[in-house]
């Protein structure tokens, strides 16, 4: 190979890594942009093993009454990096199916031997609890409202949660769900939320995703902001993105 040829063999290779790169990115960000789910399959070598992982997604894929899509991604292709990097792939047990939200953060994710297309549907989050996992994403903490309609004093719990997410700097949000929305119905019984609750029933995260503070009810604002900064456990808690586990626990 003389030197023309090897400086166009490199061009050609090159603009080919930055190609993949950009079109693995891309068809990300236009997922997110359409609202779609994506079943992410990270592998670092073809074969047997990668295709069955890229079916099963597939599979997952055909089940849901929404639109989603199936991404490859090639960790050991070096122009892929940055998403290698960006979900935590390096060292990570290959292949791995990971389901980003519609918002584009990870949700959770299945090694090969625990995967089946029902566990990734399943995984996707609900509306609300997909407004939990962003926040905790960009390390907010959230105050998680349950309420009914009938319920009078939620606005005034609302205002108290405002107040406490100032306090924080902004640096926390309130997010409300209601015992009578059907698409929440799996996200509360994780909660094990009493449906039968005469009050609104506030669940503070702390930025780790963990339930630190259960209130029926009205509280103090400064009880809500000292459970908001309370430091991570090893026990318990509402998982955040990236777990095994959608929900919480």
């Amino acid at each position: 190979m003389n030197k023309t040829q090897t400086i166009m063999f490199l061009f050609f290779l090159f603009t080919g890594l930055i190609r993949i790169n950009a079109q693995t990115v891309a068809e990300i960000e236009n997922a997110n942009k359409a609202c779609k789910p994506v079943f992410l399959v990270a592998y670092n070598a073809g074969g047997a093993d990668a295709d069955k992982a890229v079916s099963i997604a597939n599979a997952a894929k055909s089940t849901l009454k929404s639109s989603s899509i199936v991404i490859k991604l090639n960790t050991s292709d070096a122009a892929n990096s940055a998403l290698v990097s960006k979900y935590r792939l390096a060292g990570a047990p290959l292949p791995l199916i990971l389901v980003l939200d519609k918002n584009g953060t990870p949700a959770g994710g299945f090694e090969l031997k625990d995967a089946t297309a029902a566990k990734l549907v399943e995984m996707i989050p609900s509306p609300k609890y997909s407004e939990v996992i962003k926040a905790l994403s960009v390390g907010k903490s959230v105050y998680l409202v349950v309420y009914k309609e009938s319920m009078t004093s939620k606005k005034n719990i609302m205002d108290n949660c405002e107040i406490a997410c100032r306090k924080l700097d902004n640096k926390s949000i309130t997010v409300m769900v209601s015992m009578d929305d059907k698409n929440e119905t799996k996200f509360l019984k994780s909660l094990a939320c009493d449906l039968n609750a005469k009050e609104p029933v506030t669940y503070v995260v702390n930025s780790s995703g963990q339930v630190t503070g259960t209130y029926n009810g009205m509280t103090d604002v400064n009880n809500l902001v000292s459970s908001a900064k309370k430091a991570p456990t090893k026990a318990g808690g509402c998982c955040p993105g990236g777990s095994k586990a959608g929900g919480c626990k």
